[in-house]
Formats: structure tokens, C-alpha cells, sequence
């Protein structure tokens, strides 16, 4: 058996006979050799042109017209044909047939090639020559043009008529993919393959893993691609041929799709550069994929291999569909004349010149069928045969379905395995972080069995040791309380400091943990932590202004109740109610200063575990929403729970000519608002309002024309809804300026440090800008009003006192100017001008304190961790 390419067939003299299809019909193209008599050696060769069309009536494929071209006249040459296809003329603008010959002298270093093309009266007419100093054997292709394409010691060269010559492609390939047309531009040529990656180390790090990357590479635009959008670098070496079927231009590139035949017997669907399906082939060494378009009953693709193996794969489920072998030719066109494509399979079938296939097969797998060979012999498989076959497969890949589901099932175990593993040791990580004794699990737990026989005193003693109730776990000593309230979807958890460790703690920071259970590993829960110092309890605050009592019957501030720090934490509430029957561990970040040696250190403070039955019910609602007179404990814990769980921005409002509008009076009668007992410095809006719309407020009266209001708020809508009503029982002589988020007189409760420095800069700046440039402008107006001049006599100057004149003008000139560069002002405003710029900078370097004081809560971890380091701001 002789390997030919598709389209090529030997006749018994052994002569190539290359066939074409065109517009149904089937084109023959075959060289004879003319022998003078008397045994003379030969003298010339002609080219025989033969077309046929099929005929359904007679199964045969009659003659239709067949004519003779002289081609070689002389003995020391022969010509044979090497390839032909159906092309676009751009000359004419159609499709027309068009053969290459290659025609070789018996002493020439160089071969020359001829490309003919036959027209429309079935004359063949020479289109293009050229020569080259080698044979042209690998991966020859006719595209539009005519162009011709061909590959040789990993180079790929082509020539057509606009170029005139042959030319090199300036792109290495290692082997070639598919040369071809794209699907939606048939004027537009693509080649495709692989090359081997450079020593350097890329950006893709899988063309380095494999040690070859697809390219791809436009011949007329000259513009190399990454063949990543084709195919997968991994599949560089295996891939045979391809055919592609469509392209799109989509936002991160253009979307492509391919079938590929590789060296492992698979045809693989691609699409974007990713395999979307595979079927595997009945053949090994495929050679070429082509499309059949069979109209209702669908697509085909028609795979050929070596040694005359064809087999052909459906479209839409992309299955093997049937199988032929020893075939000699393969062509795709509607050769029975019905609009749709057929498949002509043409056997090894010995005929002399000229005459018509005598041995072939029509079909679309469908109702078209026709065939030269008699009914029951080797043609297409018989629905017995096909049956058989379909049931041998299934048997075999429920074999192989089996076989993959108890690999899939032994993965799965030993995934679990490693699992509990893990999970094993993050829990005895997360008590040796919290200071308690790991117990390890039973071995009913591990999964393990005792060899021998156990007794079974000790499993009822270790079932009573399982019943009694775990000890509580007692506080750290730097903590003295730990609390949390729910505020709409918000958890708040408060951990109040001692007394002693309050100075020390200045930059801790709290976390939440949720025990892992039987999960393989613990959820994550997402935390801001925020540091408030509370306010002292309501029997200590004067009920009356201290102006008004003597001196000696006010009451001392008892030390115990000196206000602690307080650490809290805000997360969502619907993650901890998923997890209700998990503890969630409460997690002490401590941090005394920048300048802490050996990192932050952690301590476990307790357990957390919100009942739904609760939060349904409302018993984790703050109560000073409800209940404004409450001064307890509980209550100083609910106000700091609405202050954590609430955003804040402050505003100035100024007069610069009347009074200041009594903003809190206004609160109070207008609004119905109320003073916490617990806190009076706090005004919260009316409680007849939801808890979502509730509304805290701080006011602070800076001068008789300034004053501050601090607005804590949950929503803007509900901020933009308070400020309209402000501005609208404003005067309008009064203004209002944002200052930012929090901005207050000394450190307010969540006061961003960064902000505070960065606003002292500023008003640094500004301080020293308009200072100086006062300082300037009175040195200025002093200069001028100094009016130095010339007092001209009456008398006519001469020459002598012109030159003097001159001279004192030009002294007094230079005088002036070294003062406007080096300027002289006055004692009194330069020395307020050093004492306002001491003020000012004395507050900056207040707020750089208490930046570098809260370092560590900028620079700590993230809280997205397990064991967030600092507060999430």
C-alpha cells in the first residue's frame, strides 16, 4: 500500500493520478508518456485533463470531457504532478482549478515548479513558475491568490503572482499545525505550529513547563499571535493537523475554535484555547480533518490517516460515526446534486488513464448512500456489524468507568484522610495559641479498631468523664469582661481591659474564631475591631454644673471607676447564625507599642455562641434604644455597641455675625431626641424610630460663633435626611462645613490618627503661607511709602550733575532690589507670627504622637485571616 495524500490515487503503470472536485463535478489530472516506435526512449510528456460527473440513475461516474496539454518535449526531463486544488483567482474573482507540476532535468542542481490553471473552457492555462534548490515535500498548500505555501528545515516559504518571488515567512517552527484561510475572511491566511521556548524564562509559564509554545502568524498583515488562543501549550507536540471552524472577537481576545487530530488517537474540541470535548480515533498517524455539511441530519468530520484509514465523527455528539479501510482518496462535495455535502471514498481500484472510478462509496451517513460495490461485501459496516460494535464499545467503557470511579473513590479517602490531618492540627495549634492542653481524639473518632477485646468499665468510665461539664475557662488577666449585642445585621463584640493593663493595651485589637467542628477547615469571619474608652457610670457625674455647688461637696472620681479601655468587634451576624452549633473563640490581639520586641501575642478570652432563638426575640438588642434613662453597666456596654456598630462624620457650623443657633435645644424640642443618662454628652433620636434609623449625636461649642456636631449614623440616607432638616431651621446667616470622619477636639472614639496628622499639616501650611505673606505685603507697602526720589532743580542739569543723577539712581535701583530678595519687616508681627507657627506646629507633632502610638494597628495583619493581628479600619 503506497501512501498518497488525499485526492491522489496510482494508476497500474504506477503513474500519480490526482483528483479534484469542482462544483460536483470530480477532475483527473494524469501525465502519459508518449514512446516513439522501434523501442525509441521517450521523448515528451502531456498532461490528460479529465472531468466526470456523477450519475444516480447508473451509479457511475460517465465522462464529460477530457483533453490533452503537451507539457515536457524533451528526453532529459520528466514532469509530474505534485498538487492540485480549488482556489480563488483574485485576477478573475472566481474559483478555479489549479495544479502544480514539478519538472526535474536528470543533471539540474534546481527543480522548477509549474502552477496552471484550467478555465472555464477546460483549457489549462500556465499561471506561475519558480525554482528551488530542494524537493518540496512538506506541508504544500494551494490557498487564494493563487498562493503557494510549502515548508522545508523548519522554515516556511510561499510565492504568488503580487509577490513575484519566493519568500521566507520570518518565523521558526519546530513542526506546523494547520496553513489555511481563516473561516470568515477567506482572504485572509494563517499559519499555525509550535516552536521550542527560548532558554529565558516567559511570562507563560506553561509554554516553560512543556518547552514548546503555539504560535500563530498572519501572512499578510506580517503580525505574529500567541497560539494560546488556539491551543493549549500543552498540546504543541502532539497535535497532527486541525481544522478551524470559527472565530470571534471577544473582549479578551479573539475566540477561536478548532478541531485538532493528535498522535494519541484523540480528536479534541477546542474553543478560546481550552479543550471542550474529546472522542477518541479508531486510527493512529491522522493526516488531515475535513467538514462535511450533511444539511438536516448534521456535520460530519472526515479524519484520514496513513495507509488508507478514514474514519468520520459526528458534529453534534462527536462520536466515532463509521470507518473505511484502504482507501485511496477522499473528496467533500454535493456530488448527487441535492445542496447538501457528500463524502466520495474512493478504494484501491487499479484503472488505466482516463477511465472513471469503478470502486467508491457516496454517503452522508444519512438517506444518501450510493456505492459501486455490490450489497454485502466491504463497504459500510451493516447494522449487525454496527450493533455489535456500539455494544463491544459500551461494554468497554463501562470497564474503564468503573475502574475510574474506584481510583476517583480511593482519592477521595485519601483527601479526607489528609483533611482530618489538617484540621487535627489547626485545632491543636489553636490550643497551644490559647494556652489549654490538647486531649487527642478516641480511636472511634480516628476511624481505628483494637486488636483486642476492650473492657467495658472503661468505656462507661470514659462515657461519664464525656457527660460531666467542662470547668469555665477563666479570663486572661489583662481581660475583665467580655459582652456582644446584635444591631440589625451586625454582631458586636466587646472585650473590656483591666484597670492596670488599659495604659499598656493602647494598640490591641480583637478577632473572631469559629471552631471548625467536622468541617475540614474553620469558616473565617471578617472582623473591624475598634478601641473606646466607656463612660464613667451615671452616679458619678454632678448632677448639677460644678459652678454651682461649693468646691468641697463635689464628688471624687473613685479609682476603681476609672473608664477602661474597651476592645470591640463588628462582623456580620448571618455567617454565626449558619454556624450556630459551633463556639466561636474570641481572640486577644495584644500589641504595647512599635517598638514591641517578638511580634503582637494572642490570647483566647472566651466563647461566643448567638442563639437564633434570641436575636428572633430581641434579647440581644441593645436597650438604651428603648430605654434612654438606664445607667448601668449594660447600658455603657449598649452605647458602646451602637458607636462600634455606626459610621460618624463631623460638621462645623459657624456665624460669623449673630449668635450660634442652639443646635442641641433644637435636638431635643424639634426632633425629640434624648440625652443618655449613662452618657449626657450623647443625644439619640427619637425612640419611637426603628433601631436602623437610629441617629447619635455630640455637640461641643468651640467659641460663641463655632461649634461641632459629631453624627453617628447607619446608612447615608438616613445622614442626608437629618442634614436636610438642619439646614432647613438653620438661619441663613450660620454655615456648615464637613470636616471628615470623626474629627474632634483631643482623640474621639474611633479617631483616625492618619487623618488628625494629616489635617495639622495642613492647617500648618496654611498658618505659614498667609504669615509670611503678610509679613511681605507690610514690608511692601513700608517701601513704598519711604518714596525715595530725585528732586530736580529749576535750573537746567548739565552734563556733570547728569551723570551723578544717573549714578544715585542707579545705587538706589540696586538698593531696592536687595531688598525685595532679602526683605526687612517689623519686630512685633514677625515675633506672633513664630508664636501662632509654635501653636501650630505643636499640635502636629501631638497628632504624630498619637500616630506612632496606634502603629501597630496600621501595620498588623489583615483580619481576613484566622488570626488577624490588628483592627480591620
Amino acid at each position: 500500500m503506497f501512501t498518497l495524500p488525499s485526492g491522489a490515487m496510482l494508476n497500474q503503470r504506477g503513474q500519480r493520478t490526482s483528483l479534484l472536485n469542482q462544483n460536483g463535478d470530480v477532475l483527473s489530472f494524469q501525465f502519459s508518456h508518449d514512446l516513439a516506435s522501434g523501442g525509441e526512449r521517450q521523448r515528451g510528456s502531456e498532461l490528460r485533463v479529465t472531468r466526470m460527473s456523477f450519475q444516480r440513475e447508473t451509479k457511475a461516474f460517465p465522462i464529460k470531457f477530457e483533453g490533452k496539454t503537451d507539457i515536457n518535449k524533451s528526453s532529459s526531463t520528466s514532469v509530474e504532478v505534485v498538487d492540485c486544488s480549488s482556489v480563488v483567482d483574485v485576477k478573475v474573482g472566481l474559483t478555479v482549478p489549479c495544479v502544480l507540476l514539478k519538472r526535474s532535468k536528470k543533471q539540474g542542481a534546481h527543480l522548477k515548479y509549474l502552477l496552471f490553471t484550467l478555465s472555464h473552457s477546460n483549457s489549462l492555462n500556465p499561471h506561475l513558475e519558480f525554482k528551488v534548490p530542494y524537493e518540496i515535500k512538506d506541508n504544500l498548500t494551494l490557498l487564494h491568490g493563487p498562493t503557494v505555501l510549502w515548508s522545508n528545515a523548519g522554515m516556511i516559504y510561499y510565492i504568488s503572482l503580487q509577490v513575484g518571488e519566493v519568500k521566507q515567512v520570518p518565523l521558526h517552527l519546530s513542526s506546523v499545525s494547520f496553513i489555511g484561510e481563516l473561516p470568515l475572511d477567506q482572504r485572509k491566511i494563517i499559519i499555525f505550529g509550535s516552536k521550542i521556548s527560548s532558554t529565558e524564562r516567559t511570562a507563560d509559564a506553561q509554554a516553560d513547563a512543556w518547552g514548546q509554545r503555539n504560535v500563530g502568524y498572519f501572512l499578510e498583515e506580517g503580525k505574529e499571535f500567541d497560539g494560546a488562543w488556539v491551543l493549549p501549550h500543552a498540546y504543541s507536540s502532539v497535535v497532527k493537523c486541525m481544522l478551524l471552524l470559527s472565530t470571534e472577537e471577544d473582549e479578551g481576545g479573539p475566540k477561536v475554535t478548532v478541531v485538532a487530530a493528535t498522535s494519541g488517537k484523540q480528536l479534541v474540541w477546542f474553543e478560546g484555547g481550552a479543550p471542550r470535548d474529546v472522542c477518541t480515533l479508531p486510527f493512529e498517524e491522522p493526516q488531515n480533518v475535513m467538514l462535511v455539511d450533511t444539511g438536516r441530519n448534521g456535520c460530519l468530520f472526515t479524519v484520514s490517516f496513513s495507509h488508507g484509514n478514514v474514519c468520520t465523527v459526528w458534529k453534534d455528539s462527536f462520536q466515532v460515526a463509521s470507518c473505511w479501510q484502504g482507501v485511496c482518496s477522499l473528496l467533500v462535495d454535493d456530488f448527487v446534486g441535492c445542496g447538501t455535502d457528500q463524502a466520495l471514498i474512493l478504494f484501491d481500484d487499479p484503472c488505466p488513464p482516463g477511465s472513471a472510478p469503478t470502486n467508491f462509496i457516496i454517503t452522508d451517513l444519512g438517506d444518501i448512500t450510493y456505492t459501486s460495490r455490490p450489497e454485502g461485501s466491504e463497504g459500510l459496516p451493516g447494522a449487525d456489524t454496527v450493533q455489535e460494535n456500539h455494544l463491544l464499545t459500551v461494554q468497554a467503557l463501562e470497564s474503564r468507568l468503573q475502574s475510574g470511579m474506584a481510583s476517583v473513590q480511593d482519592l477521595q479517602r485519601d483527601l479526607e484522610e489528609k483533611e482530618r490531618v489538617i484540621l487535627q492540627s489547626v485545632r491543636a495549634l489553636t490550643d497551644l495559641v490559647s494556652g489549654r492542653e490538647h486531649s487527642l481524639p478516641s480511636a472511634q473518632q480516628e476511624g481505628l479498631v483494637s486488636l483486642w477485646d476492650d473492657d467495658d468499665d472503661d468505656e462507661d468510665v470514659q462515657g461519664l468523664a464525656e457527660e460531666l461539664p467542662a470547668p469555665p475557662l477563666a479570663l486572661p488577666p489583662v481581660v475583665e469582661k467580655v459582652w456582644h449585642r446584635v444591631i440589625e445585621d451586625r454582631l458586636v463584640v466587646g472585650v473590656q481591659l483591666t484597670a492596670d493593663s488599659t495604659p499598656l493595651l493602647e494598640g490591641a485589637s480583637v478577632s473572631l474564631l469559629i471552631e471548625a467542628g467536622q468541617g475540614p477547615t474553620p469558616p473565617v469571619i471578617r472582623v473591624r475591631s475598634r478601641s473606646f474608652r466607656p463612660p464613667p457610670p451615671a452616679a458619678l457625674v454632678p448632677a448639677a454644673p460644678p459652678g454651682l455647688e461649693p468646691l468641697a461637696k463635689r464628688k471624687r472620681p473613685d479609682p476603681t471607676s476609672e473608664p477602661r479601655l474597651t476592645l470591640t468587634a463588628v462582623t456580620e451576624l448571618a455567617p454565626l447564625l449558619a454556624c450556630a452549633g459551633l463556639p466561636c473563640r474570641v481572640l486577644l490581639h495584644l500589641a504595647t507599642g512599635p517598638r514591641r520586641a517578638g511580634g503582637p501575642q494572642v490570647t483566647h478570652c472566651g466563647f461566643i455562641s448567638p442563639d437564633i432563638q434570641d436575636v428572633a426575640q430581641g434579647k440581644l438588642t441593645p436597650r438604651l434604644l428603648t430605654d434612654r434613662t438606664l445607667t448601668t453597666a449594660e447600658a455603657r456596654e449598649d452605647l458602646l455597641s451602637l458607636l462600634a456598630a455606626s459610621d460618624s462624620w463631623c460638621f462645623q457650623i459657624s456665624c460669623s455675625d449673630h449668635t450660634l443657633f442652639d443646635v442641641p435645644q433644637w435636638l431635643l424640642g424639634a426632633l425629640r431626641c434624648e440625652r443618655l443618662a449613662v452618657q449626657p454628652d450623647f443625644i439619640l433620636s427619637d425612640p419611637e424610630l426603628l433601631s436602623s434609623a437610629a441617629l447619635l449625636f455630640q455637640w461641643q461649642e468651640r467659641t460663641t460663633f463655632i461649634g461641632e456636631l459629631l453624627v453617628y449614623y447607619r446608612g447615608l440616607h438616613r445622614l442626608l435626611q437629618f442634614l436636610d432638616s438642619l439646614c432647613r431651621h438653620l438661619p441663613s446667616s450660620h454655615q456648615i462645613q464637613p470636616l471628615g470622619r470623626e474629627r474632634r477636639a483631643g482623640r474621639a472614639p474611633g479617631q483616625d490618627p492618619g487623618q488628625a496628622l494629616a489635617s495639622s499639616l495642613e492647617r500648618e501650611a496654611l498658618a505659614l503661607r498667609d504669615g509670611v505673606a503678610s509679613l511681605l505685603q507690610g514690608a511692601a507697602s513700608r517701601e513704598d511709602s519711604e518714596g525715595l526720589g530725585w528732586v530736580e532743580g529749576t535750573a537746567d542739569p548739565g552734563p556733570t550733575d547728569e551723570l551723578r543723577r544717573r549714578r544715585a539712581e542707579w545705587g538706589r535701583e540696586r538698593e531696592r532690589s536687595g531688598r525685595r530678595l532679602s526683605p526687612l519687616v517689623d519686630v512685633e508681627p514677625y515675633r506672633r507670627l513664630v508664636a501662632d507657627l509654635s501653636q501650630v506646629q505643636l499640635e502636629t507633632d501631638l497628632s504624630a504622637l498619637a500616630l506612632c502610638d496606634a502603629w501597630p494597628l496600621l501595620t498588623a495583619p489583615t483580619t481576613d485571616s484566622p488570626i488577624p493581628a490588628a483592627p480591620n479600619r
